[in-house]
Order: structure tokens, then C-alpha cells, then sequence
């Protein structure tokens, strides 16, 4: 019984407190060098500047993905996607 008490307790209070925690963006940038983190800021300033579409689109949340899971970040395209369009849980 207590189980179930704890699920309705835990569906029922969600806060404004809980909501507002980093993304999987902000989490991944905030583990980087410093150097690292510049680097990210630029490519995410690349994406946003890039008014291409389609196969002409240069840089990409796709290609962002690519390049951080090339090099042991696992992140998502989705993730990168929804911090982009500020859809994300730091917003």
C-alpha cells in the first residue's frame, strides 16, 4: 500500500521546483573544459545561424549529435532540438 501512496504522492505534487532543472544540454556543457564548453556555444550559434534546409542545412542538431556521440557524449538529437526552440526544462 505504501508503494501505491508513493506513486499517487509522486504524480500529484509536481512543483515548479522540480520542473526547472538543467537539460541534458546543460548538464552535458556543464561537465566540459572550459575550452570544451566555448566550442559547444559556437556549434549551438552555428546551428541557429544556419538558414538552410533540408540537404543544404550545414549544421544541424543531427550533426551536433554526431559529433558529441563521436566523442563520448551521448546526447540526443531531440535533446539538442528542445534546448534550440527553448521547449527544454531550463526554460
Amino acid at each position: 500500500m505504501t508503494q501505491a501512496q508513493s506513486l499517487v504522492e509522486d504524480l500529484l505534487s509536481r512543483s515548479p521546483e522540480k520542473i526547472r532543472n538543467s537539460c541534458g544540454l546543460t548538464r552535458l556543457r556543464e561537465r566540459m573544459s572550459e575550452e570544451e564548453a566555448e566550442a559547444l556555444d559556437r556549434a549551438i550559434e552555428l546551428i541557429r545561424l544556419d538558414t538552410n534546409s533540408g540537404k543544404a542545412k550545414v549544421y544541424s542538431c543531427e550533426w551536433l549529435t554526431g559529433v558529441l556521440n563521436r566523442h563520448g557524449h551521448t546526447i540526443s538529437a531531440s535533446t539538442i532540438s528542445r534546448h534550440l526552440s527553448k521547449r527544454c526544462s531550463c526554460e
